[in-house]
């Protein structure tokens, strides 16, 4: 399994988490997501690799979001 942490700015209610998260489990290589709204980040665990930027894209097109940053965690 993969881990990512995803840093996301413009997530500010319930509903945008919500949507952040559902978009993340839009991802086939998506197994499990943990939106953190007050440390404005979501905890992503892949199956398979997944680039960055689709991750990104994913997020950034779902609305007024704009991923900061994408980094691998343990």
């Amino acid at each position: 399994m993969i881990k990512k942490l995803v840093e996301i700015e413009g997530m500010h209610c319930e509903n945008c988490a919500k949507k952040v998260e559902d978009v993340l489990y839009g991802l086939p290589e998506v197994e499990n997501v943990e939106v953190n709204l007050s440390d404005k980040n979501a905890k992503v665990t892949l199956n398979e690799e997944v680039d960055d930027l689709l991750i990104a894209d994913v997020i950034n097109g779902a609305g007024h979001y704009k991923v900061k940053d994408v980094t691998e965690i343990s």
